[in-house]
């Protein structure tokens, strides 16, 4: 379209993924909550300057305090295994 300009509205509009805020508003209040921060923070991390990984440490932790395996954990924060392995040491 001549003349029009993308947002970062529409990037981020473009980009939601319903099903899974779907998934998400099914957990209780504090995995919602930290759940979605992650999630936006992945989001929006292209198009201003934020931590790329910090949400991804601290979604891994609370994990890790829940007692979910180690593999799952890394599925699902997608950090490496040596992070995972100071995380687990420091606590």
């Amino acid at each position: 379209m001549a003349g029009s300009s993308i947002t970062n509205f529409d990037i981020l509009k473009d980009c939601l993924d319903l099903e899974l805020i779907r998934d998400l508003a099914r957990l209780n209040d504090d995995a919602f909550r930290l759940n979605l921060a992650c999630y936006l923070c992945d989001l929006i991390g292209g198009l201003t300057p934020l931590p790329t990984k910090k949400h991804k440490v601290i979604l891994a932790k609370e994990l890790l305090k829940k007692g979910i395996e180690k593999n799952r954990v890394i599925e699902l924060t997608s950090i490496s295994k040596s992070t995972l392995k100071r995380l687990k040491n420091a606590r």
